[in-house]
């Protein structure tokens, strides 16, 4: 596990930091498991770690984990129950990154977390030589739209049948690093 971002949020004793992670057909039961509680509990999708295992992403510096830990605890001796967010990303048709997954923990959300795992994400790809940015979001996941749109992301195309329980949307933009860029 390496450390993507210096810049740790702390919480109480412990803080909270985006680092890589590997690909989820990699993951041990224990954390895959904790990904499915965290996708249900914040996106309503169900998942199994089997199901997990067969999304398109690599190990690569775009697939992010944010992890909750003390100041001098190894990342890589961390439980599972540690893991506050996901934001997962995979190089897609030679110039889009594609985020195939994005979710945080409730109670670390509005803290800038979010916007700091899309930096990185965004620099990955950027550093990768990838250019735009697409997605697929539940239309009714306002909260998300919304942020997507500060980041320069519209909505591109309605996509009927994406989502077993509603309407998806595709949005796409140009890979912006810098919400400033928007």
């Amino acid at each position: 596990m390496t450390v993507k971002d210096d810049d740790t949020t702390a919480r109480g004793e412990r803080v909270l930091t985006w680092c890589t992670g590997t690909a989820p057909d990699t993951w041990p039961t224990t954390w895959a498991l904790a990904a499915c509680r965290l996708f249900e509990a914040q996106t309503g999708e169900h998942y199994t770690p089997t199901s997990l295992s067969m999304l398109p992403v690599p190990t690569w510096a775009g697939n992010l984990m944010l992890v909750e830990h003390e100041p001098d605890e190894d990342l890589a001796d961390l439980p599972s129950e540690r893991l506050r967010g996901l934001l997962w990303s995979t190089p897609f048709q030679e110039t889009d990154l594609r985020i195939v997954a994005f979710a945080l923990d409730g109670p670390v959300q509005r803290q800038g977390l979010g916007s700091k795992g899309w930096r990185l994400a965004m620099e990955a790809g950027r550093s990768h030589g990838l250019s735009a940015t697409r997605l697929e979001v539940k239309s009714e996941n306002h909260a998300a739209i919304r942020f997507y749109e500060r980041r320069g992301l519209r909505i591109a195309q309605e996509l009927h049948g994406y989502y077993r329980d509603g309407l998806g949307l595709l949005m796409t933009g140009p890979l912006i690093v810098d919400v400033g860029e928007a």
